[in-house]
């Protein structure tokens, strides 16, 4: 068959699948499903026009369909890496870690249960030797991506059984695989079983997948921030990543090359996002789309077209073979999700999974594509026996046939017998509010609208009296404020606010002068903060919300560097990425304002949208403050990034009124091309913005501290160029009682706590501590903790010594100050023990 006609025969193909779709949609049957039915059609009819003596018209046309060369490779090289691909790179990655025990249990633990009893039911009835039987329950254990996938999002099942099931779809191919590996090797050479060298190999194979597919998500990923600006490059390079650990994996290093791939779409959907301008983004995600698209399509087609040849010798006993197959599966993922996961929910490992979701992914367990492959795999095998070929091919495709036709044809019923198609309980009584302010938007613009065009008022009447009795009915119903109790009604605000906060930052008129890394540690936090909502309501959000601010590994580490080394630079980059991150949340802070005022509490309230107003104010009061404690110790850094925050926003307003322009056809393509090129020239000459510098204590600064209020310019100057800035977050602590006093500490912003005795003592800005033990020449007497994130400027003993030479009455104004905290000390551990 010559490349011509593959290709011809392909493209009608894919003209046919085009055509399938407005049927599907007339019976109301999964996509999948009806191109399944179509191609075992096209298959049939095929074989008919071949064989019949009728007529001989048909026959090249038949060939051509008959012999398209389809193998095991065609399926599993070409068509399965971009399914798996797009399935990934499209899920959500944090939803799916939260059940990442589960999934991994259906895809792994649950493949292997259901290999061995499928199996071994099958060797009861079958005159099959076991190693046949096994080989067949590995083809058939593995559900199918492109069946699963397609199958569930068409069907509209509930978030957290789609989650399940497609993970588990993505990720279960690489167990069956391996496993089917090894049963084959096992018959075609004739050697004995050896279970833990299978188990070795599958360890080995999936280990390796998930290290390779990271390493290729991560590597792209980085790769995609430097072609930030190029969108053809950045989709060709997102396009061809799967394919690349795909064969790296399978031909060159023995690993599982489907791990590998879902391996490295997990990533770039953690991480990729803030890679693409927006737009590009969605267009590379629409492409994705599309390729699945034409491979699901083709993957169904081509597979069903090979049943009617695979199912020539079908007899009735290879119905009771298939019969007891099938029922064998069925019990096997009952047993997983009704015997290990109740256990394993017991003992808070999983996440409790209802009885109608667990129906629901039973029957759910739909085969496909991957094994019709791989029995394919096994009749291509010369060196398998013919029996155990036809067997294979029977029973496999058998096997695909009833779960697609049966099981996916009453997925949908059951899922409404369940109530599983029906909206949670929050939903319903939100639908109301958004029911009531969409319908009366539309009224009111229906009538803005034919009062523009002075249409007639009849007819104005008439079009909008439906949505005038809907809009009746609507505000009967009160179910948002009594069936939802104020907290719940709470978590849907926060949970809105969240997601407006997301939609935000990947909004690059506020983010785009942020690092790739800056943006994925945010909407990190922004899951953290919906995750807070659902657990802890609004001290679980404004708790993630604050996690940010916190002490890290990391953040000690480079602080030390800076304290006892003396090497800035890290801390000095980690500020001013802390700089630019509070600059850009304390704008989308001040977005999220706007959006609740103008879109939320028409649809909660004002009671509660006043609540969330100050939870609001919560955080941007918090923002500001750290903000002004850097700009104040920083000015010259501030003013940089405001005027990078600027010319950024600048920059992008200029080519949004070059594009409108261009749309409005004011101005043709090549002038628009040419203004934008000059906009991005002027961008790109910007001056780069100036780092951190760790030693600007600036005698402004200075003067925020009563202490030094009554010097003068230029003893500020001489006291700031002694002072060393230490940056704590919260919980860590300054120092501990019994240490040795090397200097003492000035908050320039943040607070601590001291803690004498059973008291605890709280100083903020423009307070000082630590000068007791220099003054007495004596170890600490207390230890002091950051209760926030806390810029202070460090004093050294020398450096104490020698102001206080200098300065005289600076240091006698400290020693006052030191003997009315004595005191205070005294009566605290006197207070204590007398306790």
């Amino acid at each position: 068959m010559i490349i011509a006609d593959i290709v011809l025969t392909t493209a009608v193909l894919l003209m046919v699948v085009a055509s399938v779709q407005p049927l599907a949609r007339r019976t109301g049957l999964p996509f999948t499903v009806v191109l399944a039915v179509v191609g075992v059609l096209i298959g049939l009819a095929a074989l008919w026009l071949l064989r019949t003596t009728l007529t001989d018209e048909f026959n090249e046309v038949a060939e051509l369909v008959i012999d398209i060369p389809v193998s095991s490779a065609t399926f599993l090289t070409i068509l399965l890496p971009m399914l798996l691909f797009q399935g990934a790179i499209t899920i959500d990655v944090r939803r799916l870690a939260q059940d990442i025990v589960a999934v991994v249990l259906l895809a792994v633990l649950a493949v292997l249960v259901a290999l061995v009893v499928i199996g071994g039911a099958v060797y009861l009835v079958a005159p099959m030797p076991l190693v046949v039987c096994l080989l067949f329950g590995a083809i058939v254990a593995t559900t199918d991506p492109s069946a699963v996938i397609a199958m569930f999002r068409d069907l509209g099942a509930p978030a957290r059984v789609t989650r399940l099931v497609e993970g588990e779809s993505l990720l279960n191919d690489a167990t069956a695989i391996a496993a089917f590996s090894a049963f084959l090797g096992v018959i075609i050479t004739g050697r004995d079983l050896d279970f833990w060298l299978v188990s070795e190999e599958l360890v080995w194979r999936l280990a390796g997948g998930v290290l390779v597919g990271f390493v290729g998500g991560r590597a792209t990923a980085s790769l995609l921030s430097f072609l930030r600006a190029y969108r053809g490059a950045q989709i060709t390079i997102t396009v061809a990543l799967p394919y690349v650990v795909y064969v790296l994996c399978n031909k060159y290093l023995d690993l599982s090359g489907v791990v590998a791939v879902v391996t490295a779409g997990l990533v770039l959907s953690a991480v990729g996002r803030s890679r693409f301008q927006p737009e590009a983004f969605r267009f590379c995600l629409d492409t994705l789309e599309q390729l699945a698209y034409w491979a699901t399509s083709l993957v169904f087609v081509l597979a069903a077209i090979l049943v009617p040849r695979l199912l020539e010798n079908f007899t009735l006993a290879d119905v009771l073979y298939l019969l007891v197959a099938v029922a064998a599966a069925l019990v096997a993922r009952a047993l997983i999700l009704f015997g290990v996961f109740p256990l394993l929910s017991a003992a808070r490992v999983v996440q409790k999974v209802s009885t109608p979701m667990k129906t629901v992914i039973i029957w759910g367990g739909l085969r496909g594509s991957v094994t019709l492959a791989l029995a394919l795999a096994v009749t291509e095998n010369a060196l398998v026996e013919p029996e155990v070929q036809r067997f294979i091919a029977i029973q496999a495709t058998g096997f695909a046939l009833f779960t697609l036709l049966v099981q996916g044809t009453t997925l949908s019923p059951l899922m409404r017998w369940l109530g599983l198609d029906q909206l949670s309980p929050i939903d319903r009584a939100f639908r109301s509010q958004v029911l009531t302010q969409a319908l009366s938007s539309v009224r009111s613009n229906l009538r803005s609208f034919a009062g523009r065009y002075e249409l007639d008022d009849d007819l104005v009447d008439s079009a909008v009296r439906p949505y005038s009795e809907r809009l009746l009915k609507v505000g009967e119903d009160n179910s948002f404020a009594e069936v939802l109790s104020d907290r719940e009604r709470l978590t849907v605000g926060l949970i809105a606010l969240a997601n407006q906060e997301r939609s935000l930052m990947l909004d690059q008129r506020w983010s785009g002068g942020l690092p790739s890394p800056l943006i994925d540690r945010y909407l990190l936090s922004v899951e953290a903060m919906i995750d807070g909502v659902r657990e802890d309501g609004r001290l679980g959000y404004l708790r993630a919300a604050r996690r940010p601010h916190r002490q890290t590994w990391w953040f000690r580490f480079i602080g030390l560097l800076h304290s006892k080394l003396h090497i800035s630079r890290p801390l000095a980059t980690y500020l001013g990425r802390r700089f630019q991150s509070l600059l850009v949340t304390r704008i989308i802070l001040l977005e999220l304002t706007v959006f609740l005022e103008f879109r939320l509490a028409g649809l909660l309230g004002d009671r509660l949208a006043e609540l969330l107003g100050d939870i609001l104010r919560q955080r941007l009061t918090e923002v500001e403050r750290h903000l002004d404690a850097l700009r104040l110790q920083y000015p010259k850094f501030a003013r940089n990034l405001d005027h990078s925050v600027l010319e950024r926003y600048a920059y992008l307003e200029e080519v949004e009124q070059v594009q409108q322009m261009r749309q409005a056809g004011i101005i043709s393509e090549d002038l628009a091309r040419h203004l934008r090129a000059e906009a991005e020239s002027v961008h790109a000459s910007q001056r780069p913005m100036a780092a951190v510098d760790m030693r600007a204590t600036t005698p402004e600064l200075l003067r925020g501290f009563p202490v030094f209020g009554t010097l003068g310019e230029e003893e500020l100057g001489r006291v700031a160029k002694r002072l060393q800035e230490r940056v704590f977050a919260a919980d860590a602590y300054v120092f501990r009682q019994g240490e040795r006093a090397d200097g003492m500490y000035f908050i320039a912003s943040g607070a601590v706590e001291i803690v004498v005795g059973q008291e605890h003592l709280r100083l903020g800005r423009g307070d000082f501590f630590g000068e007791m033990a220099l003054l007495d020449q004596s170890r600490r007497s207390a230890s002091v903790r950051s209760i926030s994130y806390s810029h202070l400027l460090f004093l050294p003993r020398a450096a104490f010594e020698e102001i206080g030479g200098f300065l005289p009455q600076w240091r006698s104004k400290l020693a006052e100050v030191a003997r009315d905290r004595r005191a205070m000390n005294q009566r605290a551990i006197g207070d204590a023990s007398q306790s």
